[in-house]
């Protein structure tokens, strides 16, 4: 489902002696954070929203008597975040990602001291001179926004893609990362799964799209039946060809059968050069070829592979009360590229 919300990317390191409230803020509490304490007031942030740049421009160079490099850091915190944006915070190994609740920006003159503790559960002080303190120590903390969590605790390795993963590596304390938006949304889908980024399930997915239709383009149905006991053979099976020997009839019908004699399991296959749907007629082939058929002391598994992107209601309903695995294109291709390409006869 499309949105119009913004991605983010912030640090919540603060200033000089922020970082021990910093993360109690965040994660007890709700509060993205962050410093230039020297301009927290509620009115600093009325005018930055309405002014913009100009105005932080300008105070800056008054109180400061110059512009501080990351001042547009602090205009996206203010005014450029959103209700609805998703905010990732990486920390150390991991990475969390939260949502902006609403369009309330806090200054020191409006949080609630009360949360600003630090690990140990010291309470930052606000004192007459606008700034507050821990013990005599000056916290360098502004501004407040308040969000939700979306997904805690995302390892990086394993569940960011290689952009999302680089961008992470950016020092400027935040920045907008609406163009790696998938990517977010990639990794709270994958960890909430419990699916890691693998190399090679993310290689044999693109290549066996690539594979499925260069078979359909250039391989002819006899071609196709080649490669299917290609594949039994190449996974360890001994393949008899039972093609030449048989027609369609009440007998039923198998383009061959692959033998594994190590778990004593033969594996009768139906196979199709198929475009869009398999209807039932070769889950039916397949089901009477083994009522038919019986190969000692063997158990028997019972397939249809085909070349179609899916199969057709009724094929699959008889397949499951026939206990008939059904194999599509895609399927075959990933099945194919798990077996290894080194003799593949196309």
């Amino acid at each position: 489902m499309e949105t119009n919300r913004n991605y983010w990317l912030h640090r919540i390191k603060g200033g000089e002696n922020a970082l021990p409230f910093t993360h109690p803020l965040l994660f007890e509490h709700q509060y993205l954070s962050i410093g230039f304490t020297d301009f927290s007031e509620d009115n600093f942030v009325r005018n930055t929203k309405e002014k913009g740049i100009e105005f932080i421009n300008e105070q800056m160079k008054a109180k400061w008597d110059g512009l501080n490099r990351n001042r547009n850091c602090l205009l996206r915190f203010i005014k450029e975040m959103k209700k609805g944006d998703y905010v990732v915070v990486p920390i150390w190994k991991k990475f969390s990602v939260f949502e902006i609740a609403d369009d309330i920006v806090l200054s020191n003159e409006s949080i609630d001291m009360n949360i600003c503790k630090d690990g140990n559960g010291n309470i930052a002080i606000r004192k007459e001179d606008g700034y507050i303190y821990n013990a005599d120590q000056i916290i360098d903390l502004g501004f407040y926004r308040k969000v939700t969590p979306v997904e805690l605790d995302i390892p990086r390795e394993g569940f960011a893609d290689a952009y999302l993963y680089s961008r992470m590596k950016i020092l400027q304390t935040n920045a907008d990362i609406t163009d790696l938006a998938d990517s977010v949304d990639d990794a709270i889908k994958r960890h909430r799964g419990n699916n890691p980024v693998n190399l090679k399930n993310e290689f044999i997915e693109k290549a066996a799209n690539d594979l499925l239709n260069k078979i359909r383009d250039v391989v002819n149905e006899k071609k196709f039946e080649e490669l299917v006991r290609w594949y039994l053979e190449a996974v360890g099976a001994k393949v008899d060809n039972t093609s030449t020997e048989k027609t369609s009839t009440e007998e039923g019908d198998a383009d061959c059968v692959g033998f594994f004699e190590n778990i004593k399991t033969a594996i009768m296959v139906q196979v199709k050069k198929h475009d869009g749907k398999t209807g039932n007629w070769a889950v039916q082939q397949i089901a009477r070829f083994e009522k038919n058929h019986n190969y000692d002391d063997y158990f028997t598994q019972k397939w249809v592979i085909s070349s179609a992107d899916d199969f057709s209601e009724e094929a699959k309903e008889e397949a499951m009360s026939e206990n008939v695995r059904l194999i599509n294109g895609l399927d075959f291709c990933t099945m194919i590229l798990d077996a290894g390409l080194e003799s593949l006869p196309l």
